[in-house]
């Protein structure tokens, strides 16, 4: 019955230990959140990021789709590789949009960050106007 003891503490203590682990993970994660970030045109950076590696990685299946479709030429799997090389082909482009779209608004965002190089009204006139003669 001693040894029964000992084990339910040293789980009570391993879940308490797994419950204090969790729980800093959920708060540094919070901490993280996407309001947290507070560089301009972060958010959509990260989203040209990661549309961009969708792209590559898209690219990359198709040209392994378009290599099987080639290797399948007059056996039997033919048809079925190159369907999947269309699919695949329509997916990179479709995804191509995405990344275009994705760079528009980044740039857009950048643009509306960077100062303009005109002032837009000067507070004090630059030459001080002489009295009028009456």
């Amino acid at each position: 019955m001693k040894h029964t003891g000992t084990a339910l503490a040293s789980l009570a203590g391993l879940a308490l230990s797994i419950g204090m682990v969790i729980g800093a993970a959920s708060l540094s994660s919070a901490d993280e959140a996407p309001g947290g970030d507070k560089t301009p045109c972060s958010q959509e950076q990260k989203q040209y990021d990661k549309a961009v590696d969708k792209y590559d990685r898209l690219q990359a299946k198709f040209a392994e789709e378009k290599k099987e479709a080639k290797e399948a030429e007059g056996t039997e799997d033919e048809k079925s590789e190159k369907r999947e090389a269309k699919k695949a082909k329509k997916a990179k482009k479709a995804q191509a949009k995405r990344v275009e779209k994705k760079q528009a608004k980044l740039e857009k965002c950048q643009a509306e960050q960077e100062p303009t190089d005109e002032p837009t009204e000067p507070s004090e006139p630059a030459e001080p106007s002489e009295p009028a003669e009456s």
